[in-house]
């Protein structure tokens, strides 16, 4: 999206490589990606030979136990994560942002819904889940009005996380954790408020 919450490109890209290219084509301000960025302090790695770092560290990450006590389940970052490979994913790939110069956020698509549009949302694998993400959707982002019939749930999670992103960039969006060992932003008490009242109009 562009600084007017335009849509400015909207597709999958299976490679990093092609993530890569078409960050360098668009410049973003800002990139968020919905994966954990970083592991937890007291661990090196996420395999066997981490297991006694793993018995010295607390579980998860402190974004991670913050969001729990907060209410907002969410895939803790262990050793036995079932998430694995997805975390290294995320790690090198912001890591390779990061040295090509773009700044790059943790974002959790889930935490942010659940600040911009409260609690009890449908579960977005389901029609209904679907049609409510639309729909809250279009009320935040009206760019987004002629690409709602292509949104499946995948990418209305990455509208949710450039719209976080967008929040980010304007200083609408908490920091949560600890800054050493990874943050997850999500949208501030005051935007979950002016979303709430798109969402009533």
């Amino acid at each position: 999206m562009d600084n007017e919450l335009q849509v400015v490109y909207l597709g999958f890209l299976r490679t990093d490589s092609n993530i890569v290219a078409v960050a360098d084509l668009y410049l973003p301000e800002v990139i968020a990606i919905d994966a954990p960025l970083s592991l937890p302090l007291a661990l090196s790695c996420l395999e066997e030979d981490c297991l006694r770092q793993a018995s010295l560290a607390r579980k998860g990450r402190a974004c991670e136990r913050e969001l729990a006590r907060l209410g907002i389940p969410c895939y803790f970052t262990t050793e036995k994560s079932i998430i694995k490979n997805m975390v290294y994913r995320g790690i090198g790939l912001k890591n390779r942002l990061c040295q090509a110069g773009f700044k790059v956020i943790e974002v959790y698509p889930y935490a942010s819904k659940v600040r911009l549009f409260g609690r009890g949302i449908p579960r977005k694998t389901c029609s209904m889940g679907l049609a409510f993400l639309r729909r809250h959707l279009q009320n935040i982002l009206p760019g987004l009005g002629p690409h709602l019939a292509a949104l499946d749930h995948n990418l209305c999670d990455a509208a949710v996380a450039a719209y976080t992103a967008s929040l980010y960039c304007r200083g609408k969006a908490d920091a949560i954790g600890n800054e050493k060992e990874g943050l997850i932003h999500v949208p501030s008490s005051l935007a979950a408020q002016s979303a709430a009242t798109l969402t009533a109009k």
